[in-house]
């Protein structure tokens, strides 16, 4: 762990609330994003983001350090986008607008919104368990240790999740791949 996240953590604990709003900066995007591939919706990832954010300051004095502390707060990220998963209904993928600029070239960016569209409804269908472990490798790019970790399953449990996973996602996305390929 840095020294400087350390040193904020160590501050968060004594109760400094300016140290622990700079480790949720420090953090804030990539967990948003974790919590957005698992419940496939952005105001689903938004309340588990908080939600998570508020868990890791109310247990801050059990964290042990030993692991980091990105992969303590993914845990604590995944399971709450876990928990909100397994209490709503599934919805669909909601893309909110956002404005960029003009792109250059209309019908390749129409191209690459449809393809981001797809694949994020694929893994939306993929069952929570292995859409968890592909996010958290493929996309988060922790390690298999790291996603056992997270996930608090053996290495050889979060390999076959993937594998699974990522079977789930080559079945829904076959047409996509050949037709880009």
């Amino acid at each position: 762990m840095p020294d400087d996240e350390r040193n904020l953590l160590a501050r968060s604990r004594a109760g400094d609330l300016h140290a622990f709003e700079q480790l949720i900066h420090t953090h804030q995007d990539r967990i948003y994003n974790l919590a957005c591939r698992i419940t496939g919706n952005h105001e689903d990832a938004s309340d588990a983001a908080q939600d998570a954010f508020v868990r890791a300051f109310q247990a801050l004095a059990r964290f042990r350090e030993e692991a980091a502390f990105s992969t303590w707060l993914y845990r604590i990220a995944t399971n709450a986008a876990l928990d909100l998963v397994r209490r709503r209904p599934a919805a669909p993928p909601v893309e909110l607008p956002v404005n960029h600029p003009a792109p250059d070239d209309p019908e390749r960016e129409a191209a690459r919104r449809e393809i981001g569209r797809r694949v994020q409804s694929a893994l939306a269908s993929v069952p929570i368990e292995f859409r968890a472990a592909v996010v958290l490798r493929d996309l988060q790019g922790l390690s298999y240790e790291d996603v056992a970790r997270v996930l608090r399953v053996p290495v050889g449990t979060v390999r076959s999740r993937i594998s699974r996973g990522r079977e789930a996602l080559r079945a829904q996305l076959t047409d996509l791949v050949t037709s880009e390929g």
